[in-house]
């Protein structure tokens, strides 16, 4: 099966692969706004993100031109490194970024301590070639797409419709064929949308944050918003403002879920009253008293929140958090503990 990114191919190395591809490799750090390359810079290195949201733009007069938004796991400069040529495009940080750098003179060493890694170097460009023969329909005036989310990253497509600056409706469909998600482009800006219960932006951040969504896809200019399915408030940000959001937020939300691995465990209240910390988010406090008030009749589970809060995982997951942190909540395991003692 194909690799979707750098990690997930990292998964499956030995320990001395994972060795030398750190040995062979360093770490670059970026604040926002910082250039990676310009056009004309030598392709003497390769980057993938650690941590980041990256912004590739083609040089041109019109500053319409569209960009390319790249995050977490995602290979930038590879076609001129591996090709000699210059840097046809500009990279640079669209927040602070931590990039990991595999200098071209190192590739002969790579090769003999980690060969898989070339192969996984030229999966990534057969898929985005073909992503890119496959959408290439979104050059002509009617954009029409469709596909399996197995071979085409999300990111792509909303890239192409935002890009095509065409009207119509993205429509995302589970294995079993139903209708889980659909939203509204006006002139390639997502101006409504319904991700299961949710709508609006809300919807549009919960798209993003599941990085392993199975279905399929279809983008059609004929299609107008179904108003008995999708109830949705407006979304007034622009595509790029959007998308790079939810970049931010889908990095967050998998460290979130690195530190709560367990999202069946279950959590209780610790105090007898809610008090939001004068400290944290005030747009967290909402959401965090709803699931403060969920919990009077008992112990609940993260993932048997989702269905009953208005908002993506990701907040939910940061309110947890902060009720964690001061304690409006405890692991039922905790609690236990502390009886004992």
């Amino acid at each position: 099966m194909l690799d979707r990114d750098f990690f997930a191919y990292c998964t499956g190395l030995k320990l001395l692969e994972l060795k030398a591809i750190g040995e062979l490799s360093r770490v670059r750090h970026l604040g926002e706004g910082e250039t990676i390359y310009s056009t004309g810079d030598p392709g003497d290195a390769l980057f993938i993100i650690n941590r980041g949201v990256v912004e590739v733009i083609h040089p041109s007069t019109q500053k319409s031109a569209p960009a390319a938004y790249l995050s977490r796991g995602d290979i930038l400069g590879e076609v001129e490194t591996l090709s000699g040529l210059p840097r046809k495009h500009v990279a640079r940080s669209c927040e602070p970024v931590s990039l990991q750098c595999f200098q071209l003179k190192d590739f002969p060493e790579l090769i003999r301590r980690v060969p898989s890694f070339f192969h996984f170097l030229s999966s990534q460009l057969a898929l985005r070639l073909t992503q890119a023969r496959d959408l290439a329909v979104a050059q002509s005036h009617c954009l029409e797409l469709s596909g399996n989310l197995a071979n085409f990253d999300l990111i792509t497509v909303y890239q192409t419709i935002a890009n095509s600056s065409q009207s119509g409706q993205l429509r995302i469909s589970n294995a079993n064929s139903e209708l889980v998600s659909a939203f509204f482009f006006e002139q390639g800006q997502p101006r409504g949308g319904q991700f299961e219960h949710l709508t609006g932006e809300e919807a549009f951040w919960q798209l993003f944050v599941n990085e392993h969504l199975v279905g399929t896809f279809t983008f059609s200019t004929d299609s107008l918003p179904e108003k008995d399915w999708i109830q949705s408030e407006r979304i007034t940000k622009n595509a790029s403002e959007m998308l790079i959001n939810a970049l931010q937020g889908r990095d967050e939300f998998a460290e979130l879920k690195q530190r709560f691995a367990d999202d069946a465990a279950t959590l209780q209240r610790g105090k007898g009253s809610f008090a939001w910390p004068a400290t944290a988010a005030p747009e967290l406090e909402a959401v965090a008293e709803q699931i403060w008030d969920f919990a009077v009749k008992g112990p609940v589970t993260i993932s048997a929140l989702f269905q009953h809060c208005a908002v993506c995982e990701l907040k939910i997951y940061q309110a947890v958090d902060e009720l964690l942190r001061s304690r409006h909540f405890v692991w039922s395991q905790d609690a236990a503990s502390a009886k004992v003692a």
